[in-house]
């Protein structure tokens, strides 16, 4: 790991150095292209190098750029339900449907958002779990009951650590050389995530790049894995198989006189 943030950062350093002039830009490296899951994995942090290049000299010395960095995993569709009592049980009610929803969501920058850009870029780059929106498969956007719903997404992520906001998690290294930290959860998805940096100068957006990152499981996990999506009917009969016989076996262990 050390090995590929050395690399990462010679990267950037000699891109900086060798740019020419041109219009104000950023470059992102990720530390690790590839995070794998074990039975011991327990959550980990993705550092992200990134250089402004090409900014106003002044401007990087007086600390007037500002980055946002998001590293969001694969869309979803997500179907919330409502809990209601119905003659004294309770039951699942109402639902909506939601598509193209991260799946996991975490978010860094070198500011508070409210003082990087105004609410409507925020709002339209999708910057911030405030700002991050869901469409409903009814297509009713403007719908309250749809709102209250999205919110409970974003409610139940938060919960489960899949969407994490890191104001200040982003500090210089130089005026125009950032470092990012971003967290993984133990129970991160797996598939292709997506990193995405933003640049502003002076509360302008002014340019985003990205690049993905591959969550997947490995050694008995992923045999389990990929033998349950391939093979669910017979996965299933194992799985019942297993209960049974764990279940005989208790009671003959614990079986009393």
């Amino acid at each position: 790991m050390i090995l590929r943030l050395l690399t990462a950062l010679f990267l950037l350093l000699a891109t900086t150095a060798t740019a020419q002039e041109e219009k104000p830009g950023i470059q992102i490296g990720l530390s690790e292209e590839v995070v794998e899951i074990s039975s011991s994995f327990s959550g980990t942090e993705i550092i992200i190098f990134g250089s402004i290049e090409n900014g106003i000299a002044e401007d990087l010395k007086a600390g007037l750029y500002d980055v946002v960095v998001v590293l969001e995993g694969p869309r979803e569709l997500v179907t919330v339900r409502r809990r209601e009592r119905k003659l004294g049980i309770w039951v699942n009610g109402t639902a909506r449907d939601f598509i193209d929803v991260p799946s996991s969501y975490s978010v860094a920058s070198t500011k508070p958002f409210s003082q990087i850009t105004d609410a409507e870029d925020a709002r339209i780059l999708q910057i911030g779990l405030e700002n991050l929106s869901f469409r409903p498969v009814d297509g009713g956007i403007g719908d309250p009951l749809n709102a209250e719903f999205a919110a409970s997404v974003k409610r139940l992520k938060t919960d489960k650590d899949l969407y994490l906001e890191r104001p200040g998690g982003i500090s210089f290294l130089t005026p125009s050389l950032f470092k990012a930290r971003l967290a993984v959860p133990a129970n991160v998805p797996i598939g292709r995530h997506t990193a995405r940096a933003f640049m502003f100068h002076k509360g302008k957006f002014v340019e985003s790049q990205f690049l993905p990152l591959t969550v997947k499981k490995i050694g008995f996990e992923q045999f389990t894995y990929d033998f349950a999506h391939q093979y669910g009917f017979w996965f299933g009969i194992i799985c019942v198989i297993v209960a049974a016989f764990t279940g005989w076996l208790a009671s003959v262990v614990f079986r009393k006189n």
